[in-house]
């Protein structure tokens, strides 16, 4: 008789509820989502957010670039009835300072998913997300130490192809003799020296020094001193973009006359407007095709049509290269788990991703279960020539 009362009460609570929607107009399918950062009608995606610090500059183009595709994303009708919102938080590429962000979008925002932005940043979150399976899609780097995280698919080529990759063209390309390192003193920075060493092994080379440099140093005197001293054929420089342009600038006031080959991280033009002619003819490596694509190139004219109606006034950069990628692969990732949306399914959804050509600066975008890299099909160089990017073989 007990278990007859209890079961009518319950009963009456859920006609009760079920007739609340109704009249709230919406049906029972639509009800509110236990999933976090997910309603009926919206998906919000959060980030830690470099504004201030080392990398302010591609902050400060990055994550205007991921709302304004998102915004663009909702013009045209959201991702299966949702529309997305986006919101981040400065961390100033600041670990210890990543950590508080993170738990602040999870814990009290309550984000669906997110994006992240740096090595020893999303290292020191990794973790803590992993735990709550929180998908990163996509994290901005390509540290060796995170391809372990079944939540996290980085957006580049892991730092040891790179590192090969420099190696590979300073000997065969450039026909060096003597090779030396230049690197950001994290996991970035020893991802590219340990697999710069490794290639040089090949032709029985060793780097003739290896410098590293803290994300927050400004002046790199006594680096460039060092490397003069040891007079290598060329320099692989591994740093973010201010450093790098800084760096550059202090090569030319204390007369250090090489070839500098730098990595992907830094290949954006914002590097020759800081250092100006100090960085004529420095090397870049890339993975972004559209990057040294011909003006022409479809994807450029889609990218500049883009940029003119939602970020009007912005140059086209290497910066929202990234935001349009970040924003592109997340969608992407959305649509594929489906309207019944839960954290799970856009894991298993990334896994599942092969030779995607959806986005704008790269082809063939593929992940699986044991690959949440950015596999590349293909590496390009270019140089600074009068202030702007050409391709170079």
């Amino acid at each position: 008789m007990n278990f007859q009362k209890s079961s009518a009460r319950r009963a009456v609570r859920c006609w009760a509820a079920a007739s609340a929607w109704a009249l709230s107009g919406l049906c029972a399918a639509q009800a509110p989502s236990t999933v976090p950062g997910v309603t009926a009608d919206s998906i919000l995606i959060g980030a830690n957010a470099t504004i201030t610090g080392p990398l302010a500059a591609a902050g400060g183009v990055i994550y205007p670039t991921i709302d304004a595709y998102f915004k663009k994303t909702n013009d045209e009708g959201g991702i299966n009835g949702r529309k997305l919102k986006f919101v981040y938080y400065d961390d100033a590429y600041d670990p210890s300072k990543t950590v508080g962000v993170a738990k602040k979008l999870v814990e009290v925002d309550k984000v669906f998913m997110m994006n992240t932005l740096g090595a020893g940043t999303t290292a020191a979150i990794a973790d803590y997300l992993a735990e709550r399976n929180v998908p990163v899609v996509p994290a901005i780097t390509g540290s060796k130490k995170l391809l372990a995280y079944k939540n996290i698919f980085q957006m580049y080529p892991d730092y040891g192809t790179d590192g090969k990759t420099l190696a590979r063209y300073a000997i065969d390309k450039l026909h060096a003799k003597s090779v030396a390192i230049w690197y950001q003193n994290d996991d970035f920075g020893k991802d590219e020296v340990a697999a710069v060493t490794e290639e040089l092994k090949k032709d029985k080379m060793q780097p003739v020094v290896a410098l590293p440099y803290n994300p927050t140093d400004m002046d790199f005197s006594s680096s460039v001193l060092k490397l003069k001293a040891a007079n290598p054929d060329v320099v692989i420089l591994a740093p973010a973009q201010k450093p790098a342009a800084q760096f550059l600038k202090d090569a030319a006031k204390l007369g250090l006359k090489t070839q500098f080959l730098v990595s992907y991280a830094a290949a954006d033009i914002s590097v020759s407007n800081l250092a100006g002619p100090a960085a004529e003819g420095v090397i870049f490596s890339s993975y972004q095709k559209t990057l040294v694509a011909e003006p022409n190139d479809p994807k450029m004219k889609e990218l500049k049509e883009f940029a003119a109606k939602y970020l009007p006034g912005k140059e086209v950069s290497h910066y929202m290269f990234l935001g349009t990628y970040v924003a592109q692969l997340t969608v992407e990732a959305l649509k594929r788990a489906g309207p019944d949306l839960t954290r799970e399914k856009v894991i298993k959804a990334m896994e599942e991703m092969k030779d995607w050509n959806g986005a704008w600066i790269v082809d063939n975008v593929s992940y699986g279960p044991d690959q949440h890299g950015l596999g590349a099909t293909a590496m390009y160089f270019m140089k600074i020539q009068n202030g702007k990017f050409v391709k170079v073989q």
